[in-house]
Parts: structure tokens; sequence; C-alpha cells
């Protein structure tokens, strides 16, 4: 079986939740499977040199981002709310369960995309412990076992891992894919990781 493709993300950036339904249809289409790794962003910003925090941009990026939210949300055929409730918001709560989930042996696609809808949809906190909770109650998954397993060292350890992994694969932001050791940033370059599915 072909390899998957590794998706390093954080559920804060709208431009993660646009990535994840074309991800999944990619996936699907050219039966691979997704490695969900949440990364560290702050840090993997601050190691590699590149990006900052969104009020730390120029006006003119910041005005940008507005106008490319929306439109990328109706070309993926999805919705997104520009101004969330809660953003900006620490991105290490959702990240935790997401990976609490996969060390359990969970399938985290439904729960990755649930969580960014909360923050980009949903006007949920998704880091508040009880938003979470509701979050992974409503795609089938035990909440309260999943909220302990938060806790555990191996969590955050794992975050950690799959940072030091995507830095060391040149990552430097998310969302970040690498299909067959292949490096495409940006959920922009979906198209054009199916050109090389393709066989380009």
């Amino acid at each position: 079986m072909a390899d998957p493709i590794n998706f390093y993300f954080a559920c804060v950036s709208p431009w993660s939740y646009l990535a994840i339904d074309k991800l999944n249809s990619i996936a699907e289409s050219y039966d691979r499977s997704i490695a969900f790794k949440p990364i560290d962003v702050g840090r993997s910003w601050k190691e590699a040199g590149a990006g900052q925090p969104l009020g730390n941009r120029p006006q003119v990026l910041q005005d940008y981002r507005l106008l490319e939210l929306p439109r990328w949300a109706a070309w993926r055929k999805t919705e997104i709310n520009s101004h969330p409730k809660y953003f900006p918001a620490a991105f290490h709560l959702s990240s935790y369960a997401i990976i609490a989930a996969l060390q359990s042996g969970q399938d985290v696609y439904r729960l990755t995309r649930a969580l960014m809808r909360g923050c980009w949809v949903d006007e949920l906190n998704i880091d508040d412990k009880a938003d979470v909770a509701k979050i992974i109650e409503s795609v089938g998954l035990d909440s309260k076992t999943l909220m302990s397993a938060i806790e555990n060292k191996s969590v955050a350890d794992e975050m950690s891992s799959n940072t030091d992994e995507a830095l060391s694969l040149g990552v430097w932001s998310v969302p970040s894919m690498v299909l067959d050791g292949e490096l495409f940033f940006g959920q922009d370059r979906l198209e054009m990781m199916i050109w090389r599915l393709d066989g380009n």
C-alpha cells in the first residue's frame, strides 16, 4: 500500500479547515490514507524563522486574508465565519484531543473536521474543555476517556515529535502536506498535489 499523506495542521488555522475536506476527498480518490499530525505552530514559526501571529502581520496582509477566506470557502463549496467569536484561540487543547484519539486507535478525520468547524463555523471555543468535550461527543467518541487521556505526557510528546518531524521536512506553517517526501504548503496547493498524484 502507498504511503500516507502527512497532514501537518492546527485546528485554529482557517486554511487547515479549508484543506480538510478536499484533502480527504483526494486521499479517498487515490487510495491513500492521511496521517494526521497536529504541530506547535508557534514553535515552527520561531524555529524556521518564518510566519508570525495574525496581529503582527502588516495590515495589507490582514485585509487581504479577509478577502481570501470567503472566496476560498466558496471555491471549496463550504462555509466559514471570517470573524469567529473565539479567535484567536490556543491550539493545544484541540490538538491534544486529536492526538489522544489517535493514540487510542480512533479514525480522527471526523473529529478533526468537527473541531475545525467548531472554531470556524459553529462559534464554539476549541480552547474550552466543555466545548471540546461536546465536539468529541458529537462525532460519537467518549469525551470522558479522551479528555482524561489529554493529560498523558505521551500526548504532548507526540505533538513535539510531530513538530520536530515537520521542521526536518521543511515545514514552517500550516497546513502543510507531505506526499511521498514532497512538501506542499497551503490548501491552495491541493490541486497541484492531484497533478503530482496523476503522475506528473
